[in-house]
């Protein structure tokens, strides 16, 4: 009976764990969308509509390629960019802009905001806005979306963003990207979880973004086969529309 009883118990901690990494969607909408009010995981469910975040960027040549497809494919995107990594291709902030996308703050370097002491994430805050604010002139930008560093946040940091007009932005679809899965993975997480109202997140690095781009060929023609459309972040998120 012992013996059966841990065999049962392992098969529990298996579905559980298999449930965990192939359907998280499920439990973030169920579980965290009603505990975290505050936090935006997803937008609301009455139309196959879904909003494309990438993160990280910019990664330089990656970018530039992000770009060309997303503008081939005619897909919006919002970009959390990441402060230092404007060295990397100083021109991007204003590119995307033209293109119709929109840009959020990644804070100034890559790394967990939840650890970061309140005067030192203002500052990151701050130092990030100016930076892209710079490189995107003459375009004037309305700052409202924040995406934490390894989306770790705590009770205090969207009171500290809302009184800077920001909303704090994660996701309902994210598949693992940064832990390189297969491709094939990707794609049938992507599949498995897409939901209407659904904020999938994806990443430009200098290692990720070719990932990301080989994954979107194939990720937005088979959702729209689907009949999902993806709009922009402001699009999804408005109650009106």
């Amino acid at each position: 009976m012992t013996l059966l009883l841990v065999v049962l118990a392992l098969i529990l901690l298996l579905d559980l764990v298999v449930f965990v990494v192939l359907l998280p969607s499920l439990l973030i909408r169920l579980l965290l969308v009603p505990l975290c009010p505050q936090v935006v995981f997803c937008g609301r469910g009455g139309q196959k509509r879904l909003a494309l975040t990438i993160d990280d960027g910019p990664s330089g040549p990656g970018s530039e390629a992000l770009l060309t497809l997303l503008r081939q494919l005619q897909v919006p995107a919002t970009f959390f960019l990441i402060g230092s990594h404007l060295e990397r291709d100083h021109r991007f902030p204003r590119r995307a802009l033209q293109q119709g996308h929109d840009l959020g703050n990644h804070l100034w370097c890559d790394e967990r905001s939840a650890a970061l002491a309140p005067s030192a994430f203002q500052q990151q805050l701050s130092d990030t806005e100016r930076a892209i604010a710079r490189a995107a002139a003459p375009a004037q930008l309305r700052w409202r979306w924040f995406r934490p560093g390894g989306g770790w946040f705590h009770r205090a940091m969207p009171g500290w963003l809302a009184a800077r007009s920001y909303r704090l932005v994660l996701g309902s679809i994210f598949p693992w990207d940064t832990l390189r899965p297969p491709l094939w993975f990707v794609r049938l997480f992507v599949r498995l979880n897409a939901h209407p109202g659904g904020i999938l997140v994806l990443h430009d690095t200098p290692a990720l973004s070719g990932r990301t781009l080989e994954s979107l060929r194939h990720i937005i023609p088979e959702l729209r086969r689907r009949g999902y459309r993806f709009v922009p972040l402001a699009e999804l998120l408005d109650p009106a529309r």
